[in-house]
């Protein structure tokens, strides 16, 4: 009778927190120094380590990767049948409710985005925590410092972007990271170190492009009225900022009211990215193709997200990411990335004369870090104390008054010049030329002066002219130069000369809601003590917000550094360099495997009885490896058990992962508590020693449970990883 879900075990060993003395010892790897191809980011080698008898690294479609290792050091064995015998043996299938997700991944195409849930396979030797950490491009605390780039990706509202940074180089400057290249608006006056939050997919739900391509394709769709069955989402972070309940089965709705999963937009643009960057490191980098750098290169990638982001929404996050196949992530908080920038940069006083230059790296220093995007403003309290750590005091997050609000306000400006009925026909009908309208209007606003003199040009389109004339009967010239604002905005040719006084007030409603912000969080008991303001995110920028928050705060220190829009992902490669490489958490949840064991009548249900060769079992018996709250350390493995089985024709093994979130222990893996994570299996030779143990090992990285599977007869081993989440992902 086959089993109902879960391994026959009989005799189980267990030991805790094993060293590496105790687990497989292979051969002494071989060390090799790599000399990378000609490079303009780094002259220095890198030296990894090339394990002998072992198949490649990072083998990304094979489910089972057979590698060589010795026995470890024998451990007591627990007779558990209770019946004297010591042994039975695993039927060769175990049904389990719910597929294994990894074979859904490799039923994907190689250019299609992996389904939501699904995780992929690493190919690894046996060789102890070190390999496992160079195999997984796991973060700081999971690569032992082994990791050669220190990736960061940062989705905004408005602009996401990359930068990365080479250990070595950084091990020697901390400044020395790469941001990525110029992204083309196709507006001459409009370049930008990062592109529009913008992605299209096809009808078939299809990654067809991103930022200023997805503008530009969506535009002309449009244009021709064909885009009904395309999804367009622009700046699509806003509505899940508002999203109390972000979870892995949000969606986002489209530019004409159709839904899509949140997490598969997110990972597509991960995965967009990710691309890029590892591009742009290879074309840096002397005839070097992508696929020589993902070999030769082990990237930690670090990703950032909004202050106070909830344990459900960082979950979507790790989702999306898995999706984008960025295995293990760092997480990092907005301002906390922004704060670590700023205490390697020169920061310079706005609000002096000279412009001197600060740093606020002093004991004991309160210090308000104010992070000012394109659609809201975070403010974080942060403290420098005596060990040179940064602590955050006080946080506060996603006020919806940033740089948006400017934008809007030049919206309204132009339905009082040119009419709104006129402007709704104009957005509605012809986006691709509301598009070079919103670009000229940003070209503008990011260089604009509230000091100067000058009237601020912007070009009307053609076709809002004709809209308008056609409409009204009167030259559009007419109508600008009789409107409410009289001689302050005029019409010469096809531009609209605006006064720089009519131009600042389009700031005027965003900067009195940020300094009504500020002023709250600087009232606030933990704000009593900050003298000092740091000021970053692209819309600190604007002239005009420093010059309102100089008036408002004249006793403040406000400082800013280079590249303000920068800071958060530069922050984000520091943390990824920077952050604790051996750390100890408390897990989480419990997790274990499905076993069988010897049926009591005292001790088991009824209906969990079945019967094998004679003997009677409990199938479903939830066999716990590591407890909740127990402290582990990160990256290593923490439980060994042993399993056997006595059958010579057994071709294969399956276990199946599970997690608990009860506080206390489970019973049966069919408990409500109880959540399937998937299943690891491991093929078994047909002249395996019997009295051999299967030998099954797991550890905890921040976001993964790790799984390792060794049949001892022969040392043929597999690991895996699954998801920490009892989240439900399909």
């Amino acid at each position: 009778m086959p089993l109902k879900g879960g391994a026959t075990i009989v005799r189980r060993e267990s030991q805790k927190a094993l060293t590496k003395s105790s687990r497989p010892n292979s051969e002494n790897p071989k060390k090799k120094t790599l000399k990378k191809k000609s490079s303009n980011l780094s002259r220095s080698n890198i030296v990894y380590e090339e394990p002998t008898n072992l198949k490649p690294l990072r083998k990304k479609k094979s489910f089972k990767n057979d590698t060589q290792a010795t026995r470890p050091d024998d451990a007591e064995l627990l007779i558990e049948n209770g019946s004297g015998t010591g042994k039975h043996r695993p039927d060769d299938v175990n049904n389990v409710n719910g597929q294994p997700r990894i074979n859904k991944f490799q039923a994907s195409s190689q250019d299609a985005l992996p389904e939501e849930g699904m995780r992929q396979h690493r190919s690894v030797d046996s060789g102890g925590r070190e390999s496992l950490a160079r195999v997984r491009s796991s973060p700081a605390g999971l690569t032992d410092g082994e990791a050669d780039i220190i990736a960061a990706i940062d989705i905004g509202t408005t602009y996401s972007g990359y930068s990365f940074g080479i250990v070595e180089d950084l091990n020697k400057d901390r400044t020395a990271m790469f941001i990525n290249k110029t992204w083309i608006s196709g507006n001459p006056r409009l370049t930008t170190m990062k592109a529009p939050t913008s992605v299209l997919f096809t009808p078939e739900k299809r990654f067809h492009s991103f930022g200023y391509e997805a503008e530009w394709k969506y535009s002309q769709l449009a244009a021709d009225k064909v885009n009904g069955g395309w999804y367009y989402f622009r700046r699509f972070k806003m509505p899940l900022l508002s999203d109390e309940n972000l979870n892995t089965t949000t969606s986002i709705i489209d530019d004409t009211g159709k839904p899509l999963r949140a997490a598969m937009i997110y990972g597509t643009v991960l995965k967009t990215l990710k691309s890029a960057l590892v591009e742009n490191l290879a074309t840096s980098m002397k005839s070097c193709t992508v696929q020589w750098v993902t070999e030769n290169f082990i990237f930690r990638w670090v990703i950032t997200h909004p202050a106070g982001w909830s344990d459900d929404a960082k979950q979507f996050l790790r989702l999306a990411a898995k999706q984008a196949s960025i295995p293990d992530i760092v997480l990092v908080p907005e301002p906390e990335a922004a704060a670590m920038y700023c205490h390697i940069s020169n920061l310079h006083r706005i609000n002096t004369r000279n412009g001197e230059i600060i740093c606020i790296q002093k004991q004991g220093l309160h210090y308000l870090v104010v992070d000012l995007g394109g659609g809201t403003v975070d403010t974080t309290i942060h403290e420098f104390d005596d060990e040179n750590k940064i602590n955050e005091l006080h946080s506060t997050c996603g006020a919806v008054f940033g740089g948006l609000r400017v934008d809007g306000a030049f919206v309204e400006f132009m339905m009082k010049v040119i009419g709104f009925e006129e402007m709704d026909k104009f957005a509605q009908s012809f986006r691709g030329d509301l598009l070079t309208l919103h670009k000229e209007f940003e070209s503008k606003k990011r260089v604009f002066d509230p000091t100067s003199q000058d009237y601020i040009s912007i070009k009307v389109p053609a076709i809002l002219r004709r809209i308008y004339e056609v409409n009204a009967k009167q030259p559009l010239q007419l109508k600008v130069d009789n409107s409410e604002f009289g001689d302050l905005v005029k019409m010469h040719g096809d531009n609209i000369n605006i006064d720089p006084e009519i131009f600042d007030d389009f700031f005027k409603s965003a900067g009195e809601l940020i300094l009504t912000h500020v002023m709250k969080v600087l009232s606030s008991k933990k704000g009593r003590n900050v003298k000092t303001i740091v000021m970053v995110g692209g819309f600190a920028q604007a002239a005009s917000i420093q010059s309102l928050m100089r008036k408002k705060f004249p006793d403040m220190t406000i400082l800013m550094p280079n590249e303000p829009e920068l800071a958060v992902l530069k922050g984000a490669v520091l943390y990824g360099h920077e952050f604790a490489p051996i750390i100890k958490m408390d897990a989480k949840y419990s997790y274990g495997i499905s076993i069988a064991l010897p049926f009591h009548r005292h001790d088991h249900h009824e209906d969990k009885r079945f019967n094998a060769n004679g003997v009677d079992l409990c199938t479903d018996i939830y066999s716990e490896q590591i407890r909740k709250g127990e402290t582990v350390r990160i990256g290593d493995f923490v439980t060994k058990t042993s399993l056997f089985v006595n059958r010579k024709s057994q071709k294969f093994l399956s276990l199946p992962m599970f997690l608990h979130t009860g506080a206390e222990s489970s019973v049966y893996t069919t408990d409500a508590s109880c959540y399937f994570l998937g299943k690891m299996q491991i093929s078994l030779a047909s002249d395996r020693d019997l009295n051999a143990p299967i030998v099954v090992r797991m550890g905890l990285t921040y976001s993964e449970l790790l799984v390792e599977v060794v049949d001892e007869s022969n040392g043929r081993t597999v690991r895996d990883t699954f998801l920490d989440s009892p989240l439900k992902n399909d």
